[in-house]
């Protein structure tokens, strides 16, 4: 038995200390690394020619027609699908053989396709916003309690910028099965505005003079007409509503003058706005 183990191990020390297995793994070594050099070296100048060739497609005047908000899904399709080409055309140079190749990134794929399965949720939701034109960029739009403006749509994400300067990435599936407010999408919006008077105050007159205050703001349209009524005893005011329709490009705009303006048009007729207050009565018992 030692003596067929010692030949067992003659044999193997032989085999691979053989002057022509050390040289065909030399050669094959030698080969291996330039493949894998010209590999990587054909990704990244690959990758390079991609982009220079992507972005002068990006400043066609056919690019610039396409809407918005497909360019930015479309930009991010074409940037992902040429990095899986490149991978794959890497691989074939190291040497892998195309039938062993598709099998094995059809398995891979079944796989990655399983375990991103809500990715490939969020795609289809990217679909649907784009078909359906939900919302597009730079609409002003609100999504699970984030408000701003879109920014971008991407091919799994829709990214919004908050008026306080923060983006906020919502997975595109997600938005399909929210309730999502488009302030955009009308041409025209309406405006609500609760001022508090005191209860002292003239009401009649605090109408006249806030009526007189809408009719100076060129902002604001006359069809549908702007309207005021009392919304709102409260315990220590009472609550108008200013409501009136403007333009949604100008809605920012014409909100923060008649914020402005409100106090200014009240003041000049001596109407107060009330801070909260709570009158306490107090009872003396009788000895």
């Amino acid at each position: 038995m030692e003596a067929e183990y010692k030949t067992f191990l003659s044999q193997i020390l032989y085999t691979y200390t053989n002057e022509e297995f050390l040289l065909n793994l030399t050669n094959q070594l030698i080969i291996f690394v330039f493949r894998f050099a010209f590999a990587l070296i054909f990704f990244f100048i690959g990758r390079k020619i991609f982009r220079n060739f992507l972005q002068k497609y990006y400043q066609t005047q056919y690019f610039k027609s396409i809407d918005s908000s497909f360019k930015t899904f479309l930009s991010s399709i074409i940037d992902t699908g040429s990095i899986v080409i490149l991978v794959i055309t890497s691989l074939l140079i190291l040497g892998f053989n195309h039938t062993s190749l598709i099998a094995f990134l059809g398995s891979v794929g079944i796989g990655v396709g399983l375990a991103l399965k809500d990715n490939l949720a969020n795609f289809v939701g990217g679909l649907i916003i784009l078909i359906f034109k939900t919302y597009s960029v730079d609409d002003e739009v609100e999504i699970n309690s984030s408000y701003g403006i879109v920014s971008s749509i991407d091919v799994f994400s829709t990214t919004i910028m908050t008026f306080s300067g923060d983006l906020v990435t919502i997975p595109n599936g997600n938005v399909v099965t929210t309730q999502i407010i488009n302030y955009s999408k009308t041409p025209t919006r309406r405006m609500k505005i609760i001022v508090s008077i005191s209860y002292d105050s003239d009401i009649d007159l605090a109408f006249k003079v806030l009526n007189e205050m809408i009719q100076k703001n060129k902002n604001i349209l006359n069809n549908p007409a702007p309207f005021l009524n009392i919304d709102k005893y409260n315990s220590s005011s009472i609550d108008i509503a200013i409501k009136v329709w403007t333009k949604n490009i100008v809605y920012w705009d014409t909100y923060f003058e008649l914020m402005k303006d409100v106090k200014t048009t009240l003041d000049s007729v001596n109407i107060t706005i009330p801070y909260p207050q709570m009158d306490i009565h107090i009872k003396e018992k009788e000895m």
